[in-house]
């Protein structure tokens, strides 16, 4: 459905509000055909240095959305959406939340948080986590947390341009019951950690797993791959006792068949009856996996001979790639 361009006077009266609290318009960065404005940026000082932008998006049915985009120098960017009927409204709520609470700052590792306000809700909504980056050294983590209840967060993991890594499919697997192995794709590798509740709660716990998987990453990452065995050799067997859980209840199942009506010939009924639940039990076990069940004898955790988790990448004439595309 084709939307009309933005008019000279529907411009005035969205950039009113913001004229008012110092943020001009950038009418050559706009696209009015797209119904888009966009904001001169502001620069704040510190260490690093931060640039801000605003883009405000009308839709043409009395609906907009504001986005800030804040760039620190270092590179690290993240994002935070407002939407609703009143574009000064969505500015105040805006300018409401810290620009500090964006980036946190750990030892080998920098996070840059995105947050949206919950739309179609009282009072503007909650102010949730929608996505997280995850920078370390040689390789970066995205954290995308879907707005629906009960979904589980999709993570991807991919080397920086130049940079070969080289997992486990364990890497992050290692970390607890809620973390999934990693799935290699074309462009790095792909997982998926469960998040229970919804709104603000969920969203502190997804903060909570994203710092916890950059304190995991950063330091594995910067100590050999062996140290990674050594470190976690126990929770390594874990995973693989979890990921056989589908085998395990298949086989489960077909011994069971075969051995109840041997077990239950001189017990009691009840204890017969009770024997009709294991199956169901077992099943439940294997759906409550952070992937799609699989029949697989996972390989046994191995110490890596690898001296580093990253390789430079090498070109067709035998060359080290450049660290930038």
């Amino acid at each position: 459905m084709s939307v009309t361009p933005l008019t000279h006077h529907e411009i005035l009266e969205l950039v009113e509000p913001f004229a008012r609290q110092g943020r001009h318009v950038d009418l050559a960065a706009s696209d009015r055909a797209h119904r888009r404005l966009q904001f001169k940026p502001v620069d704040h000082p510190g260490t690093p240095a931060q640039r801000e932008l605003l883009q405000l998006d009308s839709r043409g049915n009395g609906s907009f959305k504001l986005t800030r985009t804040l760039t620190r120098s270092d590179g690290t960017q993240a994002t935070l959406e407002a939407q609703g009927a009143d574009p000064g409204e969505l500015l105040r709520r805006i300018q409401g939340v810290d620009r500090a609470q964006h980036f946190v700052d750990g030892p080998g590792y920098a996070i840059a948080r995105s947050y949206l306000f919950e739309a179609y809700a009282s009072g503007g909504g909650a102010l949730v986590l929608a996505r997280g980056v995850v920078h370390v050294d040689g390789a970066t983590l995205a954290f995308d947390v879907p707005a629906v209840k009960g979904v589980s967060a999709n993570l991807s993991l991919q080397s920086l341009p130049g940079q070969r890594l080289t997992p486990p499919e364990d890497l992050l697997a290692v970390i607890g019951w809620n973390w999934a192995r990693l799935v290699p794709e074309p462009d790095g590798w792909t997982s998926r950690m469960r998040l229970r509740g919804s709104g603000e709660a969920r969203s502190r716990k997804a903060e909570a797993a994203l710092e916890t998987a950059a304190r995991h990453l950063a330091q594995t990452l910067a100590e050999p791959p062996a140290r990674f065995h050594d470190r976690h050799l126990w929770a390594r067997w874990g995973v693989v006792l979890r990921r056989m859980i589908p085998t395990l209840t298949a086989v489960g199942l077909i011994a069971g068949t075969v051995a109840l009506p041997r077990i239950a010939t001189n017990t009691e009924p009840s204890f017969w009856l009770a024997l009709h639940y294991v199956p169901i039990g077992i099943l439940a076990l294997a759906f409550t996996l952070q992937e799609l069940p699989r029949f697989e004898i996972p390989a046994w955790p191995r110490r890596s001979r690898a001296r580093s988790w990253l390789q430079p990448m090498i070109n067709t004439q035998g060359q080290a790639c450049s660290a930038t595309p």
